[in-house]
């Protein structure tokens, strides 16, 4: 729909509210004075909606009544998923065979349900729920008679005080709606999925042979952390009766659907008229599901109960902690709380101590950066940075170098904030501020502790960095994280906090920068072809892409249908040798530094480990196009790969496999 339309409607919508007396024309007035002010485009209905002066009940009743909703297949055709062509043609088909328009889409496999389903969404305003078992009120449910729930194909939920949220695939079967009208006596709130998904729902239900009795997750007080420890239900289970009790349904499930999905982190987050819970897995953020916006705040006061916080205070941001039992595994749930004009939002991160603690050739370094990277972690004394940004996995490669170095004969110190894992064997302390004169005297007492190894867990400021400078001077070794672009940006963001170039060439062993990008699934990985466009982004000498096999994932049942499994570090590891250190006393630009590192043959460029990722099978030049630093980027213009050399990395990898019997 352009912008003219768009307007012509908001006016109709306005001036019929007004005739029906729902709004005044000063509230008109101001709702289009806000809509013509907004930073984004904002439909006209919300507005009113959030300013109090109508009710979404009311607000859908008159777009029907007046039929002032965009079509259906306009959103479809404006989200892409269909053309202007096909529209028509299945316009014309809905005219002779008096059809709704989205099953002839679904019937050309134009569209799919899932496509329908959220358009239908984004048409009604109604939450887009992926209906589960686990969140349906089995007292709420049994309120429908069975022939209705088939015939209509519909799933009630659960009840939120007098109301009942019920998810519905066809919004427009007025049948359907008068007889949940009838059963709830008018108090129901409609939700929108798939028809496949609302029958697998209710062929599990229907076919259930009895009730599971009432159980709920055991909470237990750790008199010595002060942190909850909650047991998730392992199966599905009814909710004992009451408001309450399906919101800590609803919460186990978004958690427990979570770790078993794998997701890293959990983002529940507050809507002009819905909550939408979303994943993080392998990095990149899911749609998981809606749910009424009613529930939001029995949600969030849940989360803070199991949290430790304090449940009456809800302007203020927050960081709780409390460790959950899922399938006999033990996980660390940090969450964090943050008030928006809309109601919270809220962050969940799984830890698990499988996940944080690896073996240093788990990692997914090339075996003879491995073989240089351990002659880092065994010299004597030293400086190494691991730099990257958030998510980066920096962390769980300085905790497998910690696991590689904790034998009887080495004695490592930590000051972190927060310790993300504990590891028997190593003295850790917990920072309780960041301040720099806190860090420098947390430095100064772990060297009386007569350690062998130091970990500070960042750099942020010069007393830091000169203080873990005197520390590698007085012969420690000394690991490090720092928030940098790439391992030549740590170097310079060290001296850009202060510290002194000839202390850093003196004491610097290694600067590692790394990302994390997903693996292609295994179970369904095939060849393919990028395109030249693409190869030619790497810039590699006198090379095409035809010189090389690369592969993709498909996607199958075990990875979702997304072709990718798991993720792999991709590192880019400069070896502070004596060039690199005469060319920072030099202070040679980054561009030159890495010109002279290339040379010095122990150095692998980010550009070059993800490429070698990318022919070994391991991900696609797509994942690793956008792993690399604005400052890798702007060397493609001046630094050319070599097919030789790459070559040579691959070979000493196949010679690698080959040994272990790969």
């Amino acid at each position: 729909m352009d912008k003219l339309a768009a307007d012509q409607q908001a006016q109709a919508l306005g001036k019929v509210l007004v005739q029906e007396g729902l709004i005044t024309e000063n509230q008109l007035r101001y709702a289009l004075q806000l809509q013509q002010e907004g930073l984004e485009k904002r439909r006209l209905g919300e507005i009113l909606v959030d300013l109090g002066y109508i009710t979404k009940r009311q607000l859908r009743e008159i777009a029907r009544k007046y039929n002032l909703r965009v079509p259906v297949g306009q959103i479809l055709l404006e989200s892409g998923l269909i053309t202007e062509e096909q529209l028509e043609e299945a316009l014309r088909e809905q005219e002779l065979r008096r059809q709704p328009l989205g099953e002839i889409l679904i019937s050309k496999g134009w569209i799919t349900e899932e496509q329908l389903a959220l358009a239908l969404s984004r048409q009604l305003d109604f939450p887009y729920i992926i209906p589960n078992r686990r969140l349906v009120d089995r007292a709420v449910f049994q309120l429908f008679p069975e022939p209705m729930l088939r015939e209509h194909t519909i799933l009630p939920l659960f009840r939120d005080g007098d109301i009942i949220t019920v998810v519905i695939h066809n919004p427009e079967d007025r049948a359907a709606v008068r007889k949940i009208e009838q059963i709830t006596g008018g108090k129901f709130d409609l939700a929108i999925a798939p028809k496949s998904m609302i029958r697998r729902v209710l062929r599990e239900l229907l076919q259930e042979q009895y009730l599971f009795t009432p159980a709920e997750g055991v909470v237990e007080e750790s008199s010595r952390s002060g942190f909850r420890r909650y047991a998730l239900p392992d199966t599905t289970i009814e909710a004992p009766p009451g408001t309450e009790s399906q919101v800590i349904n609803i919460v186990d499930y978004i958690i427990s659907s979570a770790i078993r999905q794998r997701a890293s982190d959990i983002h529940i987050e507050s809507l002009y008229n819905k909550i939408r819970v979303r994943y993080r897995i392998d990095g990149k953020l899911t749609f998981q599901t809606d749910l009424p916006a009613h529930l939001g705040e029995r949600i969030v006061r849940r989360i803070k109960v199991l949290a430790g916080m304090d449940v009456s205070e809800s302007v203020n941001m927050f960081d709780g902690h409390f460790y959950v039992t899922l399938d006999n595994t033990n996980f660390d749930l940090r969450v964090s709380m943050f008030p928006t004009v809309l109601g919270s939002s809220i962050t969940i991160r799984t830890l698990t101590r499988e996940i944080g603690l690896k073996d240093l050739s788990d990692l997914g370094l090339n075996p003879n950066i491995l073989e240089v990277f351990k002659r880092f972690l065994d010299a004597p004394a030293g400086f190494v940075m691991f730099s990257g940004p958030t998510g980066s996995g920096k962390t769980t490669s300085l905790y497998a170098c910690l696991n590689y170095l904790n034998r009887g004969d080495v004695k490592i110190v930590t000051v972190e904030e927060p310790v993300e894992f504990s590891i028997e064997g190593i003295a850790q302390c917990q920072l309780r501020s960041t301040q720099a004169r806190n860090v420098r005297e947390h430095i100064r007492a772990m060297m009386h502790q007569d350690p062998d190894v130091i970990v500070i867990g960042e750099v942020s400021d010069e007393e830091t960095g000169e203080a873990a400078v005197h520390a590698v001077l007085s012969g420690h070794k000394v690991f490090t994280t720092i928030h940098a672009d790439d391992a030549f940006g740590a170097i310079m963001r060290l001296m850009d906090v202060g510290l002194r170039t000839y202390l850093l060439s003196s004491t610097g062993l290694a600067s590692i920068s790394q990302r994390l990008v997903r693996k292609i699934c295994s179970q369904c990985r095939e060849p393919y072809q990028p395109s030249r466009q693409l190869f030619n982004i790497f810039r590699i000498a006198d090379s095409d892409v035809d010189n090389w096999e690369f592969f993709q994932g498909k996607g199958c049942p075990a990875c979702n249908g997304v072709g990718f499994m798991g993720r792999v570090g991709v590192f880019e590891v400069l070896a502070l040798d004596p060039t690199v250190r005469d060319a920072l006393l030099e202070n040679v630009n980054a561009t030159e530094l890495r010109s002279i590192a290339l040379r010095s043959g122990q150095y692998l460029s980010l550009r070059e480990a993800g490429f070698l990722k990318a022919v070994t099978g391991d991900t696609t030049l797509e994942e690793i196009v956008g792993i690399l630093s604005y400052s890798e980027q702007q060397a493609f213009a001046k630094l050319s790969l070599s097919e030789k050399r790459l070559r040579e990395w691959i070979a000493s990898t196949d010679k690698e496999s080959t040994a272990q019997g790969v």
